[in-house]
C-alpha cells in the first residue's frame, strides 16, 4: 500500500463508508457472528476489527497485518476491547494457524494488494472450520475510478470479480450471497 492509499485507509471517509455501507451489506449477505472466533486477514488501522466485534458480534478476533505500522495502530485503536482481540503481524499467504481454527474470516479490501491472492484464498479456506464463513469486500481494480487507478499502488496480477468468485469455488468455498458491482465485490461464502 502506498502513501495515498494509507491516507485513505486511515481516513474518516473510509470509516464512514465502511460502517454505513459495507458492514450492513455484509451482514445482510452472510449474517452475524455472535459467539464465533474470527480472523481478520489485513486489519489495517483496526476499524474493520471494531466492526467485527461491535456490528457482527464476534466473540473474539485475531487480527493480522503485513505492515508492522498498521499492527501498532490497530493495537492502539482496539486496546479497549481487552482480551477479545489479538493483533499480530502476519501474512495471509502463510497463516500460522491450524486447519479449521476459525469460525469466520474477514477480508476487507486486502486480497487485491496480495501478489499471490490465490494462495491467500487457499489459506483462508484452510483455516476456516467446516461450515465456517468468509466475509469479503474487495475490488476489481480494473474498474477503479481514474483517481484510484493512478494514486493507489496494486500488484500487476489482479482479479476481476468473476475470477474471484471462481477462485472461491476452487478452494472449497460456496457463495451464500454476493453483491457484484463494477469495482467492488461483497460476498459471503461458506466452507463445505
Amino acid at each position: 500500500m502506498n502513501w495515498a492509499e494509507s491516507i485513505y485507509i486511515n481516513s474518516g471517509l473510509r470509516t464512514k463508508r465502511l460502517r454505513e455501507g459495507v458492514v450492513p451489506k455484509l451482514i445482510e449477505l452472510g449474517g452475524r457472528t455472535e459467539g464465533l472466533n474470527v480472523l481478520d486477514v489485513g486489519c489495517g488501522p483496526g476499524e474493520c476489527v471494531a466492526c467485527e466485534l461491535d456490528e457482527f458480534g464476534a466473540t473474539s478476533v485475531t487480527a493480522i497485518d503485513f505492515d508492522s505500522r498498521m499492527v501498532d495502530r490497530a493495537s492502539r485503536r482496539l486496546d479497549g476491547y481487552g482480551g477479545r482481540v489479538a493483533v499480530v503481524e502476519g501474512d495471509v499467504t502463510d497463516l500460522p494457524y491450524q486447519d479449521g481454527e476459525f469460525d469466520a474470516v474477514f477480508n476487507f479490501a486486502v486480497l487485491h494488494h496480495v501478489p499471490d491472492w490465490r494462495a491467500g484464498l487457499r489459506e483462508i479456506a484452510r483455516v476456516l472450520t467446516t461450515g465456517g464463513r468468509l466475509f469479503s469486500q474487495d475490488h476489481d481494480v480494473a474498474n477503479h475510478d481514474w483517481l484510484s487507478r493512478h494514486l493507489f499502488d496494486h500488484p500487476p496480477d489482479r482479479f476481476t470479480n468473476a475470477e474471484f468468485l471462481d477462485q472461491l469455488l476452487s478452494v472449497g468455498l460456496c457463495v451464500i450471497e454476493a453483491d457484484d458491482q463494477p469495482g467492488q465485490l461483497l460476498v459471503a461464502a461458506l466452507k463445505d
